[in-house]
């Protein structure tokens, strides 16, 4: 198995490319192997808070026909 600090930096540069939603999923399947973990809780809730920005963005441009880019 990989290291933790290995598969964070992996989360992280998923989260960097803009996928958050597969950032968090990939959190969710290490929060199973390792529960509890303070810092893994504290970046799901940070990528949590930036995915629902991201679709709150996306349904306002699709509900002013604002074409996002």
């Amino acid at each position: 198995m990989a290291k933790l600090s290995e598969l964070v930096e992996k989360i992280d540069s998923v989260a960097q490319e803009g996928n958050r939603k597969k950032a968090l999923l990939m959190l969710d399947k290490l929060l199973e192997k390792v529960p509890g973990n303070r810092q893994l809780l504290s970046r799901k809730a940070k990528y949590e808070k930036e995915y629902n920005y991201e679709k709150r963005i996306i349904s306002l441009e699709e509900k002013y026909g604002i074409a996002s880019e």
